[in-house]
Parts: C-alpha cells; sequence; structure tokens
C-alpha cells in the first residue's frame, strides 16, 4: 500500500515537472517581450518561404527565398542567410528592398559549391530579417 502512494507521488510530480517542461519547449522558452525580434520580420517585411536551394553560377549554391511587404511603402532589410553543411556553416547577409504591398523573390548567391550542399549528410538553411 505505502509503495503503491509513493509510486504514485512520485508519477504525479515526474508528469508535473514534464510538462512544464514540455510548456517552456512550446512557448519558445521565457516569455517573449514585446520587444524581442521574430527572425522572419524586419518593419513589414517578412520572409514568407524559402523557396529552395538552386544551382547558380559556376555551380555555385544560392537560395531563393519569398519576402513580403505588409506595409504602403517601398521598404529594405538585410536577409542575413546561413546554411550549414555538415560541420561548416556558410553565412552571407544580402540587402533586400520590396515595393509597398508587394512579394518578391531574391536569390542570395553563396561561395560554396551546390553539389557540395546535395552530396552533404547533415544540411539545413535558415533566414533572418535585419
Amino acid at each position: 500500500m505505502r509503495r503503491r502512494d509513493a509510486l504514485q507521488r512520485l508519477g504525479l510530480v515526474a508528469v508535473l515537472g514534464s510538462t512544464g517542461g514540455c510548456a517552456a519547449i512550446l512557448e519558445g522558452g521565457q516569455e517573449k517581450k514585446s520587444g524581442d525580434d521574430d527572425p522572419k520580420r524586419s518593419g513589414s517585411l517578412e520572409t514568407m518561404k524559402i523557396l529552395g536551394p538552386r544551382k547558380g553560377e559556376n555551380d555555385n549554391l544560392v537560395v531563393a527565398a519569398e519576402i513580403k511587404n505588409h506595409g504602403e511603402k517601398k521598404s529594405s532589410a538585410t536577409l542575413d542567410v546561413t546554411v550549414e553543411i555538415d560541420d561548416t556553416v556558410h553565412n552571407r547577409d544580402y540587402q533586400v528592398t520590396v515595393p509597398g504591398g508587394e512579394r518578391k523573390e531574391v536569390e542570395v548567391p553563396l561561395e560554396v559549391k551546390y553539389a557540395k550542399y546535395e552530396n552533404a549528410d547533415k544540411r539545413s538553411i535558415s533566414l533572418d530579417l535585419q
């Protein structure tokens, strides 16, 4: 009887502890403040989607993305493109200007061969509008 009560209490503590951790993960860890940055947005510009990696000039990797301007006036921002290929990180800042109320496809060339990206065991692309 005491063993069963102890196991139930231990189970309850484990469940409460694990759900608290899950809630923190689902909410992004710490509570966000109103001034925190969103890597997908900069002012009225927003990264809508990554259109994919492509082969560009000299067989180099090009990352294509779609940016939308939610504002009424032309807006500019810096698009920070980070590509991880196996254990190597390649980064490029690219200036983006989009007319008001429009979407624009941008292509950001990187100084790495497309074949290296294509043949990598581990690869990722991330975008950050600043």
